[in-house]
């Protein structure tokens, strides 16, 4: 019988981090080709991967064209600003060079990076010898995927301070708990992605009415009991509350073929990495490739 060792799975949001990293390194380039987001997502990924020692990693990316969620909503991330050139044009990169190292990686056209996040989640989870899965992101969409076993690995600032995020660092940050994320953004909507939640509904009351009521069903249940100048935006603004939560909801059951012999941290990833960074020219990166990542040794898979 195989005798399975507790273990770290490090999930890495490819593109949240690379655009972060966009805008935390100077310009750099290799070959007239700007590299330096390439550049940060890599130095972010040792610095995690000397952090937490994990014994498997996977890296999750967006797909270009629409998802599901546009389909759902016209709205949804209409107005975000389209990213600079600059920052577009490394993003092929990122794919490439991940492939080249030997990374596990998934991407699905009509999913978001998050989505194939929360299936790998899901199905990492229910395997014992998983003691811990970390995943690396600035995006607090992912806070709803946090439990006992499950934690986020935050970036505060630039890319070198961090922060792991776990169940009751989500409700100082929130005042919720991870289950009740998407019933917040539900009532709050999100800026950002473009959605609407309930018009009128803030931080604050959207936390009141989760403290009392748990979550948005209960809120509607009891809506009777709630008072007239919450209600009232309740009731008008319902249709929209529930759409908003199908579209916070991250979709955890992609059929992904999740290995975790596949998604193994071992020596040919360091010499392909090795192999990436020698090839743009990443000195400092290379001189980072040390005993630090090297891959322990046991006999597992």
């Amino acid at each position: 019988m195989v005798n399975y060792l507790m273990s770290k799975l490090l999930v890495v949001d490819g593109h949240a981090v690379i655009h972060r990293a966009y805008h935390s390194i100077p310009d750099l380039s290799s070959n007239g080709q700007p590299v330096n987001a390439i550049y940060g997502f890599y130095s972010m990924l040792l610095s995690a991967i000397s952090q937490l020692k994990p014994k498997y990693l996977i890296v999750c990316l967006d797909s270009p064209g629409p998802t599901f969620r546009q389909s759902e909503f016209v709205g949804y991330r209409a107005k975000r600003k389209i990213p600079d050139h600059n920052l577009i044009s490394q993003l092929p990169l990122l794919k490439s060079t991940l492939e080249e190292s030997g990374i596990k990686t998934f991407s699905m056209g009509g999913y978001e990076a998050d989505d194939l996040i929360a299936t790998v989640v899901k199905k990492a989870s229910k395997k014992s010898f998983i003691d811990e899965i970390v995943i690396i992101t600035g995006d607090k969409d992912l806070m709803q995927l946090i439990d006992a076993k499950t934690h986020l690995l935050m970036p505060l600032r630039g890319l070198s301070e961090t922060k792991i995020f776990k169940p009751h660092d989500v409700v100082d940050k929130l005042g919720v708990t991870p289950s009740q994320v998407v019933d917040l953004k539900s009532l709050m909507g999100d800026m950002s992605d473009g959605y609407p939640g309930v018009a009128g509904i803030g931080p604050k009351a959207a936390t009141d009415l989760l403290t009392q009521y748990h979550n948005l069903d209960n809120i509607y249940s009891n809506i009777e009991e709630i008072k007239p100048i919450v209600r009232e935006k309740l009731i008008k603004e319902k249709d929209n509350a529930y759409l908003s939560q199908k579209l916070a909801t991250l979709i955890d059951n992609i059929p992904l073929k999740v290995s975790m012999a596949d998604s193994r941290w071992n020596q040919n990833i360091v010499s392909g990495l090795n192999t990436v960074f020698k090839s743009y020219n990443f000195k400092s990166l290379i001189n980072r490739l040390d005993q630090k990542h090297q891959p322990k040794q046991t006999s597992l898979f």
